[in-house]
């Protein structure tokens, strides 16, 4: 006979405290070395391990730690206050984070959070020797799609071949690629040579609005997607800054291509406001940055009730690959995931057992947690560098 599922109740009944917090960040090579925003060639990645009394830990991972990676240990620093001495089972913990007043809801401290709970939920399943996405829904999938996250705005017409060439060879049939930082012309010229050699497959397009500046405007953002309307995107990706909510809405409800938005958020206000005034097509979430997994579980959940699309956004190491990952697998509104396809050597360390990926699809492990780890040699080999920051020219 086999054994039970270890179900969500049961990971309330876990008898063990939080006896300490680290954060800290570390530097990866990344790439082929200098790239649009890290011109070290390299990338930074902020972490969070969460120990328990007898040793075991978590790992999580915040999306700050790639812009503002000396901020992440004086935070997690703060925070460990609000944890050691709490249970691991206790989700009053998280509650008690976003609720500190006028600092807990958004922002940088949000992000950080995230990371937290990722670890909480990575030192769930260890303890129980279960895969987190079968602590969130009993009936998590064995598999979900996957889009390759390529094509940066750097990439000429003649690149964006060769990459598109490579992603159909390792058999992806999904593909995003970014606009914004070349002239417009040579931008929809290497949409149509996407396009072209992709054939009938899906294809994304991300205009990275929270990262360039000066941003398009709504009405920039409009004549932009009229441009566009012929090559059939699956989704057009940040068309503006996510400051502007009302002019994101009025892209979408020119309803000249699917938008979709969200990386870029964090906490219940935001999003809220991007549900209720219906301002994409396609609501993303990264659970490094947006509050954690469960609460991008929840989002999956009122998208749908909204009738809208949900896509996680990845652009991390293993951690957030893998914590993602655990929610497309456990929320079953959700129909593709993110995977980045510019490598980051840390990344391929810190697997326990290595991802089953083929042909485009992400499988399922019985890799207790995320599946991930970090030693202390991995940490002093990827030491963090002096300005590896994500910095624009």
């Amino acid at each position: 006979m086999s054994a039970p599922k270890k179900t969500i109740r049961m990971y309330k009944q876990i008898d063990e405290r939080i006896k300490k917090v680290e954060g800290f960040a570390l530097s990866s090579p990344y790439g082929k070395g200098e790239s649009l925003g890290q011109p070290l060639g390299v990338k930074s990645v902020g972490l969070v391990k969460v120990y328990t009394e007898s040793g075991v830990f978590g790992l999580g991972e915040t999306y700050s730690g790639v812009y503002a990676p000396e901020l992440i240990q004086p935070i997690v620093c703060f925070l460990e206050n609000y944890l050691v001495g709490r249970l691991i089972g206790d989700d009053l913990i998280f509650d008690d984070i976003k609720n500190i007043p006028f600092i807990g809801g958004n922002g940088i401290l949000q992000s950080v959070f995230s990371a937290i709970e990722i670890a909480i939920w990575d030192l769930r399943g260890k303890i129980l020797e279960v895969p987190t996405s079968q602590l969130i829904n009993n009936n998590s999938r064995k598999s979900i799609p996957l889009y390759a996250s390529s094509g940066t705005a750097t990439f000429t017409s003649d690149e964006i071949v060769a990459d598109v060439e490579n992603i159909l060879n390792l058999g992806y049939t999904a593909y995003k690629m970014r606009v914004g930082y070349q002239e417009w012309g040579t931008d929809i010229k290497r949409v149509e040579n996407a396009r072209n050699i992709f054939g009938n497959n899906d294809l994304m397009v991300d205009a990275i609005m929270g990262t360039l500046r000066p941003a398009w405007s709504a009405n920039k953002a409009i004549s932009r997607a009229k441009d566009l309307i012929d090559f059939n995107l699956r989704w057009l990706e940040e068309p503006v800054h996510p400051e502007n909510i009302k002019g994101l809405a009025e892209v979408c409800h020119s309803e000249l291509v699917p938008i979709a938005a969200g990386e870029a958020y964090s906490g219940k206000g935001e999003y809220q406001t991007i549900l209720d005034l219906q301002a994409v097509d396609v609501l993303q979430f990264d659970a490094t940055h947006s509050g954690g997994i469960l609460f991008c579980v929840e989002l999956a959940r009122k998208a749908e009730l909204k009738k809208l699309d949900s896509a996680l956004h990845v652009w991390g190491s293993a951690v957030a690959i893998a914590a993602n990952a655990q929610i497309a697998l456990s929320a079953p509104s959700i129909d593709i995931l993110e995977i980045p396809m510019v490598s980051l050597e840390l990344t391929e360390k810190m697997w326990i057992d290595p991802p089953i990926i083929k042909d485009g699809i992400w499988y399922s492990s019985d890799t207790p947690g995320l599946g991930v780890t970090l030693d202390d040699s991995l940490m002093h080999k990827y030491k963090l560098q002096p300005n590896s920051g994500y910095r624009l020219p």
